[in-house]
């Protein structure tokens, strides 16, 4: 069997679309000198942007790439989120949540081959522009472009793996199964590279004309370079990085006019409501025109986040990603945020888009479904859906900001920002179609909500920010990250995990009854002796590559 790495990083151009792929020659082109031109380095570096949000589809080799979610990590392994759907589907899914799962799991392969996929394509667009005759404006905007998105993929592949190899050029045939293993702070200090560099190349979110709308910025590329130096800070003892650096991003992006608060938050996640000005990075998906296509671009991955019920029209899916009782009952009652982050059996009646719905109990894991991933009509195709994937906004820079000012001493300021994302919760609607009968509605919360502004200082200060990105940021796949950088991944999912179907301790036999202990056996130690739950390497990859396996 060919081992992923040398299929990816031989690959000399992986594109996107079927216009590109039947151009008619134009004159003597090879991948030295293809990107001479402007329409066709576009091409090349629109082809980067595909993989974002791919759900499914073949990988290069031609074999099958199973489903690699965000959510597996970032919300499911956690205490925000359940499996769903019936108990026989996604048996990937079952043996990590069990934490049973070996290097044989189809999803151990998806995650590796999704990652080393779009490093490649950024590679490549890296080095064919590196002497590339195009307009030089132009090309440090893709430069820009494709230092982002190999940041993003080594970020993305890190956080699954821990340290993996490193590699900054395509990859020539003399060095098949010679690329070593980095380790952790290595790979995470080579996706803060690359996310520095693009800040230094990518223009301001202004300065793209409407056509270009939906690529990374300058402020995207600071949030992703303060994302990824929060993580750091926490897991990495070889960090020299300090909260100082993640400040001076987040300080950037808010003095920078660019982006603000959207006034009601219930209005965030709807499907007419793409590109906010709160959106700092955010996949831009259309609907496709045939089953399962395009597999590569990405347009089914709110598709499979969204749930199954029992009668037709307002919304289909398998039903993944159930949030739990726990995270049902981490909102005060009264907080609107409620009702955007959870519907279903256990909330307001069921209603859904104005419609009170019938649910098949056998396709959940819990009591509700993910709100912030409904979709209001089924879509014409099935996995496909024109919704966009909001992946970073300005709430989340606010609070990172707050975590920054709280280890500088600046509380003040900490609360500041805090309160500014508590005082728009408090502000907001319920969300769209809360009430039955009226599936366009944005109601006003019955109950005047309960959101007080924070006044703590100290831990408990720290505490109520931690507390808060839970609350705004609930089922966005950062609850994961968080709790392994602040070192409470263990204690605080195995809580939950531990519950039964209905969430409570009793006579119900809990359905990871040894979660904490097999969660261990897969687990690193990071800075200060934190466990850093991994996932294992696929077995190609350490067979052919030689690389040291991760616990399991």
């Amino acid at each position: 069997m060919k081992n992923i790495l040398s299929v990816l990083l031989f690959s000399a151009l992986l594109t996107s679309c079927e216009d590109f792929l039947s151009l008619e020659p134009l004159g003597q082109l090879n991948s030295d000198n293809y990107m001479n031109t402007e329409e066709n380095a576009v091409t090349v570096v629109n082809a980067m942007y595909d993989l974002l949000g791919q759900s499914e589809g073949k990988a290069p080799d031609g074999r099958w790439l199973d489903h690699h979610y965000e959510f597996f990590m970032g919300s499911m392994i956690t205490d925000d989120s359940e499996k769903g759907s019936k108990p026989s589907d996604g048996g990937g899914l079952i043996e990590l949540l069990n934490w049973s799962i070996s290097p044989n799991t189809t999803l151990c392969n998806a995650f590796w081959i999704h990652g080393f996929w779009g490093i490649s394509r950024a590679n490549y667009v890296l080095n064919g522009l590196k002497d590339s005759s195009i307009d030089e404006d132009l090309k440090n905007r893709m430069l820009g472009e494709a230092y982002f998105m190999r940041g993003y993929w080594y970020f993305y592949l890190l956080r699954h793996y821990g340290g993996v190899p490193l590699i900054e050029e395509p990859l020539q045939p003399s060095m098949y199964g010679k690329q070593e293993r980095a380790s952790l702070h290595e790979t995470l200090e080579q996706a803060i590279k690359d996310f520095k560099n693009a800040v230094d190349l990518l223009p301001e979110k202004s300065e793209y004309s409407n056509v270009d709308l939906g690529r990374v910025t300058r402020g995207a590329a600071r949030g992703f370079l303060a994302r990824t130096l929060s993580y750091q800070l926490g897991v990495d003892s070889e960090c020299k990085s300090t909260w100082q650096d993640v400040y001076n991003q987040t300080e950037k992006i808010i003095s920078s006019g660019e982006y603000r608060l959207v006034n009601n938050f219930a209005k965030l996640f709807e499907e007419e409501n793409k590109n906010t000005e709160e959106s700092i990075f955010e996949i831009q998906c259309l609907e496709g025109t045939s089953y399962d296509a395009p597999t590569s671009l990405g347009t089914a991955y709110f598709y499979f986040q969204a749930n199954r019920v029992e009668n037709p029209g307002a919304n289909s899916g398998y039903g993944f990603n159930n949030p739990t009782e726990n995270l049902a009952q981490a909102f005060d009652p009264s907080d609107p945020r409620l009702s955007c982050t959870i519907y279903g059996i256990g909330y307001n009646e069921g209603i859904l888009y104005g419609k009170k719905m019938k649910y098949d109990r056998l396709q959940q894991s819990t009591n509700y479904f993910n709100r912030k991933a409904a979709l209001m009509e089924k879509p014409l195709i099935s996995k496909s859906s024109n919704r966009n994937v909001l992946i970073m906004r300005l709430a989340e820079i606010y609070l990172t900001h707050a975590e920054a000012c709280y280890y500088l001493n600046k509380e003040d300021e900490a609360r500041t920002y805090l309160n500014l994302v508590r005082e728009r919760a408090r502000k907001s609607t319920l969300c769209k179609g809360f009430n039955e009968g009226d599936p366009n509605g944005y109601p006003e919360p019955v109950n005047t909500p309960n959101l007080p502004d924070i006044t703590a200082s100290g831990e408990d200060l720290l505490h109520a920010i931690w507390n808060e990105r839970r609350l705004e940021l609930a089922m966005e796949n950062l609850r994961g990250w968080d709790l392994i950088r602040t070192g409470r991944f263990l204690d605080v999912a195995s809580k939950v995990k531990d519950l039964d179907r209905e969430g409570n301790t009793g006579e119900d036999e809990p359905r990871y009854p040894n979660y904490k202990e097999n969660c261990l056996r897969h687990c690193i130690q990071g800075k200060n002796g934190i466990y850093i739950p991994v996932l294992p390497i696929p077995v190609s990859e350490v067979d052919s590559w030689g690389l040291e396996q991760n616990p399991y």
